[in-house]
């Protein structure tokens, strides 16, 4: 159900459980469910949405709808390609073993977020080697290529 993101605020917060994929750190748990959410808030007084999906290690069905639906879209952004985090050393799993789409590749991001008719679509909680975190980056062309941006520390985006 919707929360109030505050007392008297017309801003309502609902959390979407998006899979079941533990965290390594919490591979013996005992409890079921979604373990990965994402956030659904809404301005009331204005009907403006955001869609907040900082961990995507799948794309449910429903996801295409509530990002349809919103006014930005905040995306996991974590990995630019699968291979990513084996081509930077530091482990044997690629992006999607670790629970995170790519943007791009083979069940990458940008291209369902380019498909969407959203008026802003950013990707956040980029990883260290991620090259999309040099502003400069050719990178960011490709995005730019398809409207979408990524977030920067201090952004402030008002719906």
């Amino acid at each position: 159900a919707p929360q109030p993101l505050a007392p008297g605020s017309s801003v309502e917060i609902s959390a979407i459980g998006v899979s079941g994929k533990r965290p390594r750190y919490a591979a013996d748990a005992k409890q079921a469910g979604n373990w990965v959410s994402a956030l659904d808030a809404v301005d009331r007084a204005t009907g403006r949405r955001l869609l907040y999906a900082p961990a995507l290690g799948v794309w449910p069905e429903w996801l295409d709808g509530a990002a349809a639906a919103a006014d930005c879209v905040l995306m996991d952004g974590t990995f630019w390609d699968d291979q990513e985090p084996v081509r930077a050393g530091f482990t044997e799993r690629t992006a999607t073993a670790m629970g995170h789409l790519p943007i791009t590749g083979p069940g990458g991001t940008a291209e369902r977020l380019a498909a969407l008719d959203v008026p802003r679509r950013l990707y956040t909680h980029l990883n260290n080697t991620n090259p999309l975190t040099a502003p400069g980056a050719a990178e960011h062309q490709l995005l730019d290529a398809h409207g979408l941006e990524v977030a920067h520390d201090g952004m402030v985006l008002q719906l």
